[in-house]
């Protein structure tokens, strides 16, 4: 037996020094990549998906001193003249399309211009799990870019424009980029308090500085946003395709007009549990934790109680007999 046990010993002690160093318990994590497999149709555009742009613009200000007030700040938006990007006017207006659940696979294309974003709206169905695929082209064979990827709500994405517009001089606020990310130390619970602060969907969907990019989404329930004084309001995400230097330290930084190219995949979940199950399963750990010891230490407390009658435990053989034979 001891034998035995010194050869268990030194194996468990031994067993790591034999193995190569270059195996691993942990396989390298990828992406999903579920997009190849799709049914794809043409996107019913402003009916299920809407396609939305920022680009660059000049905000000029100019001061009115009148005469019985100390002064007035009237505000004027121009086009930028120096930016010739692909993107059409209308892409840079805000709709108000009634979009119907997203159920069905497609694909499209977006041009992107330098310093510009693109950016696909969806209604994402919660009994269905969507996946997304990105794939970053050139339209310059001179240049090998780069872009993030980010996943948001539309109370997101409005406090991200925000962002993009006061980065490029909206409300005389031009952010200095030379001083990268001025949030960066910032936790991400208390970005969206800063006037440059935000995140993505559920500050995990962005993909930095990426030429290739795939993952999925499963909503617990239909998402909605709630107002301070309780008002809801439905929210739709937004696939954005970021080609400028925007206030995180590790995005890509914009070289040239890229094309995006977007594949969405949608496909029923096999099972959708409820979200109590989760406080279910918790609380029900925790009172185990708990409950298991008081039993435990209960059962050991009244163990041998019920032998404390006459002879019952010389009956049972519980205690030794130390009575000895006198006969001989």
């Amino acid at each position: 037996m001891g034998l035995r046990l010194n050869l268990v010993v030194l194996t468990v002690f031994l067993l790591p020094l034999v193995v190569p160093s270059n195996i691993t318990p942990v396989q390298t994590v990828s992406a999903d990549s579920n997009c190849d497999n799709g049914d794809f149709v043409t996107p019913s555009w402003n009916k299920t998906v809407e396609r939305l742009a920022k680009v660059p613009n000049v905000y000029n200000y100019d001061f009115i001193f009148d005469e019985g007030r100390r002064g007035s700040e009237e505000g004027q938006t121009q086009i930028n003249e120096e930016y010739d990007g692909p993107e059409e006017t209308w892409m840079t207006w805000e709709p108000n399309n009634d979009l119907r659940l997203l159920r069905d696979d497609f694909q499209t294309t977006m041009l992107i211009g330098n310093d510009a974003v693109g950016t696909l709206r969806v209604n994402l169905d919660h009994e269905r799990r969507t996946t997304i695929c990105v794939t970053i082209e050139t339209t310059n064979s001179s240049y090998d870019p780069s872009a993030d990827v980010y996943l948001m709500t539309n109370s997101q994405y409005d406090r991200y424009t925000q962002a993009y517009d006061i980065a490029h001089g909206a409300w005389g606020l031009k952010e200095n980029r030379d001083d990268d990310d001025p949030t960066s130390d910032v936790p991400p619970e208390w970005r969206s308090f800063t006037v440059v602060g935000w995140h993505s969907f559920r500050d995990s969907h962005q993909y930095e500085d990426v030429k290739q990019v795939s993952f999925s989404v499963s909503l617990d329930g239909p998402e909605v946003s709630s107002g301070l004084f309780g008002e809801e309001s439905k929210q739709y995400f937004n696939i954005v395709i970021d080609n400028t230097n925007n206030s995180h330290r590790y995005d890509a930084q914009p070289e040239t007009t890229i094309a995006a190219y977007v594949s969405v995949v949608s496909e029923p979940r096999s099972t959708i549990l409820p979200n109590w199950t989760v406080s279910l399963v918790c609380c029900g750990l925790m009172m185990g934790i708990l409950v298991v010891p008081i039993i435990m230490n209960k059962r050991y407390m009244n163990s041998g109680l019920s032998l404390t009658s006459e002879n019952q435990q010389l009956q049972e053989g519980m205690v030794p007999s130390l009575e000895q034979d006198q006969s001989g």
